[in-house]
């Protein structure tokens, strides 16, 4: 058995041309993307669809980045990070349940920099533009709105830097997206993300249960990414 696949789960000759990344697991979402079963690694679980793989990442920029590290010498072409997003505060045309994808992601991955307020020289990283339109267009999904993202250390501390991002324009934060679009870069793979918003801070903040038209409406969000996902892959998006 080689490394990858004690990690994760599958042969790493089994790796499909797009590879969508999750960090975490939504109800249905799997049955949504095609995906029948896991095969559960050391470190990551993998499910593979007619036209992509899956792969659950767990939360976080480090797993996420070495997931996507580990990609290199598959037959993987096209990555996708699909998974939550929190808004920075709310606006008219984005709110609970909107799909949104970032044009940038900031890096402020580190814990110990949110501390220390060390966020001066933010470093912003992008997907790959060709391949976000080419999704975009493929999908037809008019909802899916372009935003400006930062990727955070720490849930704690986004409470105390709302002013910061506003400073900065930027609409959401989550935890992984700099770490996918540094690494995608690195190993010469194209790359987007594909997020659904879950909560706005300090005023629906994560830990606090939706109400039911908020449910209802992330639900139908996450099923509506997940049928993007699938027509664009069938669609073939790399030229």
């Amino acid at each position: 058995m080689t490394k990858f696949e004690i990690l994760f789960g599958i042969k790493e000759t089994e790796i499909k041309k797009t590879c969508v990344l999750l960090p975490l697991l939504a109800k249905d979402m799997l049955s949504n993307l095609g995906i029948k079963k896991l095969s559960r690694g050391k470190l990551y679980s993998s499910g593979q669809a007619q036209d992509l793989t899956v792969i659950v990442t767990g939360i976080g920029a480090g797993l996420a980045g070495d997931a996507v590290l580990y990609l290199e010498e598959t037959a993987c072409q096209d990555i996708i990070l699909f998974g939550s997003c929190g808004l920075v505060e709310p606006k008219r045309d984005l709110g609970i349940g909107s799909l949104v994808s970032p044009l940038l992601s900031y890096s402020l991955e580190s814990f110990s920099g949110m501390l220390l307020d060390k966020t001066k020289d933010w470093k912003a990283f992008p997907p790959d533009k060709g391949f976000m339109e080419r999704f975009l267009n493929a999908a037809g999904e008019n909802e899916i709105q372009k935003v400006r993202c930062a990727t955070l250390g720490s849930l704690k501390l986004e409470e105390g830097s709302v002013d910061l991002f506003r400073e900065k324009d930027i609409d959401v934060v989550d935890m992984e997206c700099s770490s996918v679009f540094s690494a995608s870069r690195h190993i010469k793979k194209k790359v987007m993300a594909l997020f659904y918003i879950t909560d706005i801070i300090n005023k629906k903040p994560f830990y606090i249960k939706l109400g039911i038209e908020d449910r209802l409406r992330l639900s139908s969000s996450i099923k509506t990414a997940a049928r993007a996902i699938c027509k664009s892959t069938k669609n073939s998006l790399t030229s």
